[in-house]
């Protein structure tokens, strides 16, 4: 997938540079230089000196004159924390927290008894998917309820897409999901809208590059497969790192 900065990168050196000789640029100079880019996605950032702007998931720095863009990590060394990674992950529990629940399939150990939730993009035809669901039972045991959002690899219009298309048509679509993952037993109904479309392109806004995806309510991707105790055992951590 092609960073959405890289978009900018070609009228950024001469639109920044031409605006940037009264000095210091203001948002709504910089996003006019910047094709897709709002002035309400440009940010404080914690490098002096620069703004951060945010798309989607995408994280990048570009100085307050409009001279130079930096693509890369940000650490603080005293806090020895990531902070362009925590700026991602807030951006991914945005975008997460606008999905509609009823566009997902959800596996919970119940109301009652749910610690930790968790978001999983994940493709019928994937082998590690596959064994994430086979241990549904235990993950949810555990007390972790899974969303699942569909995210076929191989993109539109092929078998995979058709199948999760399939699947979300069902009426029952948690059976539908497990039939189809664990037996390649794929329901035959189909129907003129499904959430398949805008569930990749989610993927691809916060930046799905494999399935299973494993991401928390806090945008934290966690990344592929776990197996049910060592995703808990992270989900804790995280937990009790949280403030």
């Amino acid at each position: 997938m092609i960073p959405k900065w890289t978009l900018c990168l070609a009228p950024f050196a001469f639109g920044a540079t031409a605006s940037a000789q009264d000095g210091e640029l203001t948002r709504e100079q910089l996003a006019a230089t910047l094709p897709g880019v709002q002035a309400g996605d440009i940010h404080d950032s914690p490098l002096p000196g620069m703004y951060e702007i945010v798309l989607d998931s995408d994280v990048v720095y570009v100085s307050r004159d409009g001279s130079y863009l930096i693509q890369g990590d940000v650490f603080d060394l005293q806090e020895r924390r990531n902070l362009t990674e925590g700026r991602r992950a807030r951006a991914r529990a945005d975008i997460l927290a606008s999905v509609d629940t009823e566009s997902m399939i959800v596996f919970s150990p119940g109301p009652q008894d749910i610690k930790h939730t968790v978001t999983v993009f994940t493709d019928i035809d994937c082998g590690f998917c596959r064994q994430l669901h086979r241990e549904m039972d235990q993950i949810n045991a555990l007390g972790v309820e899974v969303r699942y959002l569909s995210y076929p690899r191989t993109g539109p219009e092929t078998e995979s897409w058709f199948k999760a298309d399939k699947v979300w048509c069902a009426g029952d679509r948690q059976t539908a999901f497990t039939d189809a993952i664990l037996q390649n037993m794929v329901p035959e109904q189909s129907c003129d809208a499904t959430p398949v479309a805008s569930h990749f392109q989610l993927g691809r806004q916060v930046s799905v590059l494999g399935t299973p995806t494993i991401l928390t309510d806090d945008g934290v991707q966690l990344g592929g497969y776990l197996a049910p105790d060592e995703l808990v055992d992270k989900l804790e951590a995280l937990a009790e790192a949280s403030p």
